[in-house]
């Protein structure tokens, strides 16, 4: 059967056939709307309650406000009724700890408010709601019977009631590093180049077409990330002209990441690639945030971000066994991901990843992302860019969830928009300026 995925700020209207439409929501909210008279039958997936009156060019799709108004009116228009419409709504989970100052219940909680005061106030009756609590939803539509399903997201195979193997494991780290597939050599030089600002492109171009797998990866994602151009990008060469150097530098550090994170999913990736494309959209996001507020420097933000989860692969090996006890302590307890790796292998990812990073001789302001992204109180070398990446992997681990195990909490919210010059008030316009591109990342299952 097959299966659309329905990213955010999209909405997708069939009639009866063989098929599902799949969203995958953290904070986001997702509808149904079916009327089995007409044999009709879609799905909105929206991001906030309303727009915040940015620049950003996110389509009417994106808000409940005006997205879920625009989709019944797309129903009603392929013959639909209201009066036979039935809805459903999903997502707006909060996939954390909650207190007092935990600003993403209002952004959730008004999102989910709105689509059910916009779809009663047009005489639709809502017929299942599974909305809030501490899970991300997987939300399908059949296509053949228009019902509505709605789950909370594992992985494939994990059942959350199983018994668990809860024996600890410490962890040879240094073994455990010597086994990991080392950076290529380019991208360490992009990242010097990066920090000191000194370097030659001629040169840097040489270096890349030495590398074919590389150079092979870079292309596929130029044309992959700039479409229109009239004629494929097949060279290095043109890849600067139609890019940019600074743009050429990230998907040259992307690139070679990608080779050195685990494609398959079993640990720390909740689905093929995940921990790639939750890496490269904290990198987006972060960049974003610097351009936003003008802290750090936008292609140093995004590398930080690209890099911030790197100690998860000298532990992933270790996480396979222990995937479900993981999985069930985070989502249902709520226990921090570094204590549990701390108590059960006897070093955290942050830990790990700061090791890599020496070993590596990444920057220093790099490594200190790596080790503290999760507690931006303990930096010292630049807080400003850890406080960006803790920022925008918060916002990513809520607004693109299911690609990773973790559990990103808000603990400290305020005091990290603060340090950015940033107020509470401004959270939903940050939302609003998550870049497209991040929702157009490969989906579960991809």
């Amino acid at each position: 059967m097959a299966t659309e995925i329905v990213p955010t700020g999209d909405m997708v209207i069939s009639g009866k056939r063989k098929g599902a439409l799949e969203a995958y929501l953290g904070s986001c909210v997702g509808v149904t709307l079916r009327d089995n008279s007409a044999g009709l039958g879609g799905m909105i997936h929206v991001l906030l309650p309303e727009p915040t009156g940015t620049d950003t060019p996110y389509g009417p799709g994106t808000y409940a406000s005006t997205g879920i108004p625009r989709f019944i009116e797309l129903m009603l228009s392929e013959g639909a009724s209201s009066q036979t419409m039935e809805a459903c709504i999903a997502g707006g989970g909060l996939l954390g700890p909650v207190s007092e100052q935990d600003l993403f219940l209002d952004i959730g909680g008004r999102t989910t408010e709105m689509a059910g005061d916009i779809l009663q106030g047009e005489g639709i009756r809502i017929i299942k709601a599974e909305t809030g609590g501490m899970f991300s939803y997987q939300m399908t539509l059949c296509l053949e019977d228009l019902e509505t399903n709605v789950q909370p997201m594992a992985p494939d195979g994990l059942h959350m009631a199983e018994e668990f193997n809860e024996s600890h494991e410490t962890v040879n780290i240094e073994y455990a590093i010597s086994k990991v597939k080392p950076i290529p050599q380019i991208a360490l030089k992009v990242l010097r180049m990066i920090r000191d600002q000194d370097y030659d492109m001629q040169e840097v171009a040489s270096e890349i077409k030495q590398d074919q797998v590389i150079s092979a990866e870079i292309l596929e994602m130029c044309n992959r990330v700039s479409p229109g151009l009239g004629r494929k990008v097949d060279s290095i060469d043109r890849a600067i002209v139609v890019l940019g150097e600074r743009k050429l530098f990230q998907l040259v550090v992307s690139a070679s990441l990608s080779k050195v994170l685990p494609e398959k999913p079993g640990a720390y990736s909740l689905c093929k690639g995940g921990l790639f494309q939750h890496a490269l959209a904290t990198a987006m996001m972060s960049h974003e945030l610097s351009v936003f507020t003008g802290k750090s420097k936008p292609d140093v933000a995004y590398t930080a971000g690209l890099l911030h989860d790197i100690g998860k692969v000298p532990l992933d090996q270790y996480m396979a066994a222990k995937r479900p006890l993981f999985y069930r302590e985070l989502q249902k307890r709520g226990v921090e991901l570094c204590q549990m790796e701390k108590e059960y292998f006897g070093v955290s990812h942050t830990e790990a990843g700061a090791l890599l990073g020496e070993l590596w001789e990444l920057p220093p302001n790099l490594v200190e992302v790596i080790k503290y992204h999760h507690r931006p109180e303990m930096a010292g070398e630049d807080r400003d860019l850890v406080n960006l990446v803790f920022l925008a992997n918060l916002i990513i681990s809520r607004f693109h969830p299911g690609r990773h195990l973790s559990l990103s909490h808000g603990n400290g919210l305020e005091k990290r928009l603060n340090d950015l010059g940033l107020g509470p008030d401004q959270l939903p316009v940050i939302i609003d300026r998550i870049p497209r591109a991040v929702f157009e990342i490969s989906v579960i299952g991809a």
